[in-house]
């Protein structure tokens, strides 16, 4: 697992040897990006919420008054907090903007809260297509700004707070960190954006070269992009595709991690020396034998298990 910092990222990353655990899983799992509807993708994704669970200290549910509504949080407070206050993490959860719920994200979620010893605030945004792009994202931010405002009643120390979120929700970590700089918005002390879609890859080596059968399909990324936004909308302006910002200075200190079996793995290592020629402080990590969405199969892979907890201990060193 090679890790890099803003001075040695390299100039490209790709593939080692698939995981053979997650090779012989695979096939029976679900598929994001399958050609099949809304309702039978998000059905198929149910499977990553039966999962055995991991114990942790306790889980508290939150219901926030949002600015679209009503809006679910779900909190994991580790069994031994790292401080007190402690420090927290919200989380974005991933699923192409349109399937994936707090449940599928439950077993990640307990292994980076115990193992960083911190608090994780999931939040169950509205997916689209029934929604469509900012919804999201004002959605996301909402409860960042919340979780600032309420820092001590939530037992939370301010100065450590961060942003997380993986492959649709490590876009949304990107772009809620660059419109939080933009609008001289509360500091994070960190954002982890995993496989993050920081650009559409469609032509990129690594969208051609994993473009099926390693969980993400590359061509399904067209529809969840199709379901996200409107005709128009502009999807190369940096809230929606935050690789093409004017300027990623300023930014938090960054844990930004990439897979050799991703589609989305060239938009993420190029997101990664965006922020490390900013000069912003970089912890750049890249899995060459595993796949997107690798932390919710710690259950049917020991390397799957093993990159998530050390991820927790990173995000841990940082806010912890």
């Amino acid at each position: 697992m090679p890790v890099y910092d803003r001075d040695s990222v390299p100039e490209r990353v790709g593939r080692g040897t698939l995981d053979p655990e997650l090779a012989a899983w695979l096939p029976t799992g679900p598929v994001l990006g399958a050609d099949e509807s809304v309702a039978e993708a998000r059905r198929s994704h149910h499977v990553l919420g039966e999962f055995p669970l991991p114990v942790i200290g306790s889980v508290e549910h939150l219901v926030l008054d949002g600015p679209h509504g009503s809006l679910p949080v779900r909190v994991h407070i580790p069994s031994e907090p790292a401080g007190s206050p402690c420090g927290a993490l919200v989380y974005i959860h991933g699923g192409g903007f349109t399937v994936g719920t707090l449940d599928e994200f439950e077993l990640p979620m307990r292994l980076l809260a115990e193992t960083a010893g911190v608090k994780t605030y999931a939040v169950d945004y509205r997916r689209a297509p029934e929604f469509k792009f900012p919804t999201q994202i004002d959605e996301n931010e909402h409860v960042v700004r919340w979780l600032f405002d309420h820092a001590d009643e939530q037992g939370v120390d301010p100065a450590k707070i961060a942003l997380g979120g993986d492959s649709a929700g490590g876009n949304m970590t990107c772009v809620v960190a660059l419109r939080l700089r933009d609008e001289n918005g509360p500091r994070l002390a960190l954002q982890v954006p995993l496989f993050p879609e920081a650009a559409f890859p469609a032509d990129t080596l690594a969208a051609s070269e994993n473009r099926s059968g390693l969980y993400l399909e590359s061509n399904g990324i067209f529809q969840m992009v199709r379901n996200l936004v409107k005709n128009t909308d502009d999807v190369r302006q940096p809230y929606v595709t935050p690789l093409n910002a004017e300027s990623h200075a300023d930014l938090p200190p960054t844990i930004l991690v990439t897979n050799g079996f991703d589609p989305l793995r060239d938009v993420g290592h190029a997101y990664a020396r965006k922020l490390a020629a900013a000069g912003n402080e970089l912890t750049y990590v890249h899995h060459p034998d595993l796949t997107h969405g690798f932390p919710q199969f710690s259950q049917v892979s020991s390397a799957c298990h093993a990159a998530t907890l050390e991820l927790g201990r990173m995000i841990g060193q940082h806010i912890g």
